[in-house]
């Protein structure tokens, strides 16, 4: 990891961010980049009819953050790792900032998240899912909890993705879990949550004796799946670091990361149709609603970024 982008937001505390973005430059001897997406829709109205006084005022409301993040650059430059810090003016947030990531081409970018609670955030999509869904990079939600002195991590897979039969998807999450592994100062731990068949589900007579059977039948599935995946980098499901358990995803990753205590859940976005996420919401948008630890979100290697630089 060479380059971190850090996603800064002034209306929350950015003390948090900053800490956790200076120890992964320093364990990486990356360099960070603080950037802000501005805009001021006051100005833009209060001067429609005079462009010339409306692009001064424009300048100026750019210069003052400018102000701001050379005042964070300081403190960041001061912990000994490298600092630059960039300001877009944009209305659109989100496209303002995957612009930014097409540019400067991070292999990781931070993003404070704060929590939407109520069916409103999977209709209207606010800004932390839309780059969540469109970044390229790995996003890392970042909450107010810090991290312990020896950091766990946990690599959420499922090698029963949709439209990835390869697993490439939970290859990426492995490998990017180990981004933050430093030798005896963190851990990383696998899990994999899946459902079997509810029993009232069943209305077939002769499914209903063979029950206990199909749910081994279906374990035995994962287990399968979990240690082809898991062979390439040299673990198994017998490893005391990997955890199958059966359950509702929202439900057992919560319990599990409060349980195991930990810093930072791994997990790959995996596309729904808007028809989906309007019901339910996703997997991944409920996780991080819910979790007490940050997330990191990653993507497949064929993902393409919808937003254009």
């Amino acid at each position: 990891m060479d380059k971190i982008l850090v996603n800064i937001d002034f209306k929350y505390d950015n003390a948090g961010l900053l800490d956790k973005a200076i120890l992964l430059a320093k364990q990486h001897s990356a360099v960070i980049e603080l950037f802000n997406c501005c805009y001021n829709r006051g100005i833009t109205q209060g001067y429609m009819f005079d462009k010339a006084a409306e692009q001064k005022a424009e300048h100026a409301y750019i210069r003052q953050t400018e102000a701001k993040l050379e005042a964070l650059s300081e403190r960041v430059e001061a912990a000994g790792v490298k600092v630059s810090f960039d300001v877009c003016w944009e209305r659109h947030q989100v496209e303002g900032v995957m612009r930014k990531v097409l540019r400067f081409e991070p292999d990781l970018l931070i993003h404070g998240v704060q929590s939407h609670r109520g069916i409103g955030h999977y209709l209207f999509a606010p800004i932390d899912w839309l780059i969540a869904r469109k970044s390229p990079v790995p996003v890392l939600f970042v909450k107010q909890k810090p991290w312990k002195d020896i950091l766990r991590i946990a690599a959420c897979v499922d090698p029963f993705h949709q439209g990835d039969e390869h697993g490439e998807v939970d290859k990426v999450i492995l490998k990017k879990a180990q981004m933050f592994i430093t030798d005896h100062l963190s851990e990383e731990r696998v899990l994999h949550c899946f459902n079997t068949l509810p029993h009232e589900a069943i209305f077939d007579e002769h499914m209903v004796t063979d029950y206990a059977a199909l749910q081994e039948r279906v374990e035995k599935e994962h287990v399968k799946r979990c240690n082809r995946l898991l062979a390439e980098f040299g673990l198994s499901v017998d490893s005391e670091l990997v955890d199958i358990i059966k359950g509702e995803a929202e439900s057992v990753i919560s319990q599990y990361t409060e349980q195991k205590g930990i810093d930072v859940l791994v997990m790959g976005a995996v596309a729904r149709g808007m028809f989906d996420r309007l019901l339910l919401g996703s997997t991944m948008e409920k996780v991080v609603d819910d979790v007490d630890c940050d997330v990191l979100i990653v993507k497949g290697p064929d993902f393409k970024c919808p937003v254009v630089e």
